[in-house]
């Protein structure tokens, strides 16, 4: 396991070398079974009002956090567009 930090730092690395080819890869989303919700794997998914679960990469990558070091976030501006990543949730 690493530290929120570390992904953070990875993906932000990714976003200063190529913005849009990070912005496609945390756009994109696979649907997920209800497995996902129920393991004791950390992985962060989310679910639709329609009952639709669906995972992307920061929220596989979440997966390896540390705990108690927070998870990884994307940064999206006004007009919906990535801007970066941080860290959210860590124990102080």
């Amino acid at each position: 396991m690493i530290e929120a930090k570390q992904i953070t730092d990875l993906l932000n690395q990714l976003f200063d070398i190529d913005p849009s080819a990070a912005a496609d890869l945390v756009n994109h989303r696979v649907v997920c079974n209800d497995s996902f919700l129920g393991s004791d794997i950390p992985f962060v998914c989310s679910q639709s009002r329609d009952g639709v679960i669906t995972m992307g990469v920061v929220g596989f990558v979440n997966a390896m956090a540390k705990p108690g070091t927070g998870r990884a976030a994307a940064v999206y501006d006004d007009a919906n567009q990535l801007t970066g990543f941080t860290v959210v949730g860590a124990e102080s």
